[in-house]
């Protein structure tokens, strides 16, 4: 059987994220639970005010979460219900980052009880992924001539390419490095609008190759 070497490729870069994650929530707290839902829905009515406004800023949003509970309370060794609380929490999706200061500004004005994020994404088809995977590719080549040179061999065919847990004996996957960044707005006056400048996201590729290793003669 001939000598093979297996090698992992991996490369890491970074690039500018294509959209921002922002949650979005209101929430209102009364006696009953009408009340409850009814103040709940007024804030609801002004926050959607607010996105309708920035529309050409967000590329999606969408209802999260949709929750109307009882409030409650411990007191001398029970629960006791105080009252009820309505909340709604919406995901938007923001594509122009130079509104999204002005965006969250105007949110908190308009009532929100909690905004977080943003949570910095690049999409599929960024050219960054396909970087990513040319440069794990070459340095998968690179190591695997390391090693065969180090053991007085030299490098032969490639047998086979990979990515991680794609083969019957991978090992999985290997996550990404992206980290979100969150932040919790305040009250903020939408004539001064807080600066939100965009993080540069880590994209991370990683293959695992086989190459023959053959006498140099």
């Amino acid at each position: 059987m001939n000598a093979e070497i297996r090698v992992h490729g991996e490369a890491e870069l970074r690039c500018l994220p294509d959209r921002a994650i922002l949650r979005i929530a209101v929430e209102s707290e009364a006696e009953s639970q009408p009340q409850a839902f009814a103040l709940a829905s007024r804030s609801a009515a002004a926050v959607d005010a607010v996105f309708d406004r920035f529309a050409e800023a967000i590329d999606r949003r969408a209802t999260a979460g949709l929750i109307v509970r009882p409030k409650t309370r411990w007191r001398k060794g029970e629960t006791v219900q105080t009252g009820w609380v309505a909340a709604r929490t919406t995901v938007l999706e923001v594509k122009d980052f130079a509104k999204l200061g002005q965006l969250v500004s105007e949110l908190t004005a308009a009532g929100v009880s909690e905004v977080r994020g943003p949570v910095w994404e690049v999409d599929r088809a960024n050219p960054a992924h396909e970087q990513a995977r040319r440069a794990a590719t070459i340095d998968a080549q690179r190591r695997a001539s390391a090693y065969a040179e180090a053991v007085g061999l030299q490098l032969g065919a490639l047998r086979w390419l990979a990515e991680p847990g794609l083969r019957p004996d991978g090992s999985g996957p290997v996550p990404g490095l992206a980290a979100p960044r969150f932040f919790a707005a305040g009250a903020v006056s939408p004539e001064e609008p807080m600066e939100i400048a965009p993080d540069e996201v880590t994209i991370q590729a990683t293959v695992e190759a086989c190459f023959e290793l053959v006498d140099k003669s």
